[in-house]
């Protein structure tokens, strides 16, 4: 049963419970989960609540909805992949666009129920805390906030992370990225992104919520990063493969 917690939203910490369900194998792939009914009944949280973090699970590809038929633990084959895997200013470098670091920040903070939830820690472990701001021609372009096991420390020194990306800082480490999985949607910006990216409090943002493992399947990072919408697109090629 979801307890409360001072400052964690019930959601989370629902989204946190059902994902324990799912990784423990309490629920394997093609379970229906419990309907929302019976999720506020049971852990005492209002339908907004049960809503929000099934939402978020469906948009992370944990979860999906089948119309009149409920709420189903997600096979493989409904996490769509699509391209290659750069970091967030990786990406930028392949698109020929010159981006800089315009703020950077490194400390070590305990691990909220989000972070602990996706990079499987215990509420308050401490991690490291990278925060970024990038910008293009001096405009900000995005801003971003990673998290890293602490057993990283040494990795994520200033020097390496403000004249390079966190992968290559890993990467010349020896730990290599090997997959990751991330969710896009879209958001208003609140009164700390717009001051970060120098827009308006509500103007449209795109975030990307992302985790990353190393080749043993161990989780290295999770981030969420937030873009001006005016100055980005997010671009997927896509291809059909005909059935025979």
């Amino acid at each position: 049963m979801v307890m409360a917690r001072a400052g964690y939203p019930l959601y989370l910490q629902l989204k946190s419970w059902l994902i324990e369900r799912i990784e423990s194998g309490a629920w394997p792939e093609g379970t229906m989960i419990p309907t929302e009914q019976e999720l506020m009944a049971e852990h005492g949280v209002s339908r907004t609540t049960v809503r929000q973090a099934i939402l978020d699970l469906v948009s992370s590809g944990n979860l999906i909805r089948r119309q009149g038929k409920g709420t189903y633990v997600a096979r493989p084959d409904h996490i769509f992949t699509s391209s290659p895997l750069y970091g967030f200013k990786e990406e930028f470098d392949q698109l020929g666009r010159h981006v800089d670091i315009l703020s950077l920040q490194i400390d070590i903070v305990p691990a909220d129920i989000a972070i602990a939830t996706h990079l499987r820690l215990t509420i308050g472990t401490p991690v490291i805390h990278v925060g970024r701001i990038v910008s293009e021609l001096g405009i900000p372009i995005f801003a971003d906030e990673s998290y890293l096991p602490e057993s990283l420390r040494d990795v994520c020194s200033e020097d390496q992370l403000r004249h390079g990306s966190i992968y290559s800082a890993l990467e010349a480490h020896g730990i290599a990225i090997a997959a990751g999985e991330q969710a896009i949607s879209a958001e208003n910006a609140s009164e700390d992104t717009a001051k970060k990216l120098r827009c308006t409090v509500g103007d449209a943002v795109i975030q990307i919520m992302r985790t990353t493992k190393n080749r043993s399947g161990q989780l290295i990072e999770y981030s969420i990063a937030r873009y001006r919408a005016d100055a980005y697109e997010y671009r997927v090629r896509l291809a059909r493969t005909l059935k025979t």
